[in-house]
């Protein structure tokens, strides 16, 4: 057997230690530089309270100066935690405590509706059902509530206009007009589409483009192009699967998870981020052991240490700076990810889940020159505090996947054949999509759709 050199790339444990802090959560992090700083005496770290609502720090007596003047961005919610004269509340709690979509919607009602007009949208919520469509004819809803039709079909309207797109629709066809109203007020229409769906959405459903054309007095391609608008902007249910629920229902009830990044809108209207850790935790180097390094890094003699001694302040001073060097870096990619990501889905953060667009970390990591796995672990397990004051997990901001959700149910659905994981991912890559089989098969479970072998 013969030997011979070769290169081999390895990372630096440097870019390791980096790595590993990177990927921390805050609650991860927290104990990191709880444990750094118990074992390394050089390093000194100092802790301070914030406000959960607005993200500045807390004064002596527990309440945030920014919201106690009623200048927060939450509201009352952020005034009740300044104000709160409970010792035992616990702030993260209250922060953390989530809304579901019924509650998400309600919530959005309340500011567009008046009092009285509140029972009816609780009644018309509850009867939704799985997928967001209203089963219940609105002649029992206002019998039921003992108000007039109109008065119910007032409160649908603003019902419709708030959740997921398509949510209060009575069917398919109103679900679908919902939606085309929506891309019309955002100047994204087709001339066809809307009568398609109003007069031949069965026809359009069996794929009989002909008789749409012959009804419509139109060419076969401008069906075609109206199908490809309707497949690539519409989607024929509000709530599709249980994945499209995650930007609208959230954790419901207190829970732990407190935020890694607090997003809050300033007098102007401007975005302003926070990387929370940046206001927590100040780390620096202990006085003596300062003292002493820079003496020995002078070459100035320190009589009352041994040369066992020095060595001892040398590593311990390299350690924490290394330490904080590492923190400070992992502080400034978090910030510069979340800048980036928050800048594209401010239509989001201002307007709610609906607005979200397309994002990748692959896009984040080109833009930013950096790894698309240093984005990876700059987002993993972390949370944003969203102006609302809602917490929603870092990954949310990526919305790749539900595109590819929709583009891979419209597949399925249109399959002449039970198409394999690997066919799948092949058609998805014809229509721009690049999905390893692997993620085929786990967005097809997310879906509920079985294996082609049981198709």
């Amino acid at each position: 057997m013969g030997y011979g050199q070769h290169m081999e790339m390895r990372p630096s444990p440097s870019l390791i230690a980096f790595a590993e802090i990177l990927q921390l959560t805050g609650v991860e992090l927290q104990a990191a530089i709880r444990q750094a700083a118990a074992e390394n005496p050089a390093l000194e770290v100092t802790e301070s309270e914030w406000c959960p609502a607005c993200g500045d720090p807390l004064r002596r007596d527990g309440t945030c100066l920014r919201c106690s003047r009623g200048e927060d961005l939450a509201g009352a919610a952020a005034r009740d935690v300044a104000e709160a004269d409970d010792e035992d509340s616990d702030r993260f709690a209250r922060v953390a405590d989530q809304m579901d979509l019924a509650e998400h919607v309600l919530a959005e009602l309340a500011v567009v509706l008046d009092r009285e007009d509140m029972p009816i949208a609780e009644f018309l919520v509850g009867e939704l059902d799985d997928r967001g469509f209203l089963g219940t004819p609105l002649d029992v809803v206002a019998a039921s509530v003992e108000v007039p039709l109109a008065h119910v079909e007032r409160v649908l309207t603003a019902l419709q206009s708030v959740g997921p797109l398509g949510l209060g629709a009575r069917d398919v066809r109103e679900c679908l007009l919902l939606q085309l109203d929506r891309w019309s007020e955002l100047g994204v229409t087709d001339p066809l589409a809307r009568r398609i769906v109003e007069e031949h959405l069965n026809d359009l459903g069996h794929g009989r483009y002909a008789q749409i054309a012959r009804a419509l007095g139109v060419g076969h391609e401008a069906v075609v192009a109206a199908r490809d608008f309707i497949r690539d902007h519409l989607r024929p249910y509000p709530v599709a699967e249980a994945v499209d629920l995650a930007l609208w229902e959230q954790q419901a009830g207190a829970s732990a998870i407190s935020p890694d990044v607090i997003v809050r809108l300033t007098a102007d209207g401007a975005l302003h981020i926070d990387v929370v850790e940046s206001r927590r935790f100040h780390l620096s180097i202990s006085p003596l052991y300062r003292r002493y390094a820079e003496r020995i890094e002078a070459g100035r003699p320190i009589e009352n240490l041994t040369s066992s001694e020095q060595r001892h302040v040398e590593a311990h001073v390299q350690r924490a700076r290394r330490f904080m060097g590492h923190v400070r870096e992992r502080r400034e990619t978090v910030r510069r990810v979340a800048a980036y990501a928050l800048a594209r889905q401010e239509a989001f953060l201002r307007h709610g889940p609906r607005h979200l667009v397309p994002l990748t970390r692959a896009e984040v990591a080109e833009a930013l020159g950096c790894h698309e796995s240093t984005v990876s672990r700059a987002t993993a397990g972390k949370y944003v505090l969203l102006p609302s004051r809602h917490v929603i997990p870092f990954a949310h901001l990526f919305k790749v996947a539900l595109s590819v959700h929709d583009v891979l149910r419209e597949i399925v659905a249109d399959e002449d054949h039970p198409l394999t994981d690997d066919e799948l991912a092949a058609a998805l890559r014809e229509r721009g999509y690049r999905v390893a089989r692997r993620t085929v098969a786990k967005y097809r479970n997310e879906m509920g759709i079985l294996p082609s072998s049981l198709r």
